[in-house]
């Protein structure tokens, strides 16, 4: 892959350290996005929110807990849970075995929304070309 183009990373789930931010060694210049991993009660030691930047939480591993605007809400695994830039929020680990979340954010994009489905809607599709799956 061109390195200034494309490129490639490995973090597998087992080798999550308490907090792995990847979007400068990846080369992101506009999304931001790290893996969490938190122990039976620990989590993060304050709350926090943003400016501009809205995030996305997901758990991958385990059951934990997010906390928004003072209400704690449970994240097993399988909820995506969008947080508004102004809503205070922290990520913790209310249960007995370890948690592993996955964090992404984004700098808004200039006129957003501009439509769609996906987030900027400035796709481009080539239909003619149909990748062959395996079965």
């Amino acid at each position: 892959m061109t390195a200034a183009r494309c490129t490639k990373g490995f973090m597998p789930l087992g080798k999550v350290k308490e907090k792995e931010f990847l979007s400068r060694p990846m080369g992101c210049k506009g999304v931001g996005f790290s893996f969490v991993r938190y122990k039976p009660g620990e989590g993060a030691t304050y709350v926090q929110r943003h400016k501009v930047q809205e995030e996305v939480f997901i758990t991958l591993k385990g059951t934990g807990s997010i906390i928004l605007e003072g209400k704690r809400i449970s994240m097993p695994e399988g909820p995506v849970i969008r947080v508004d830039p102004t809503v205070y929020r922290a990520l913790g680990n209310d249960s007995k075995k370890d948690v592993v979340y996955m964090i992404l954010g984004a700098i808004p994009p200039k006129n957003f929304p501009l439509g769609g489905r996906t987030l900027l809607g400035d796709g481009i599709p080539n239909r003619k070309k149909v990748p062959r799956w395996k079965k």
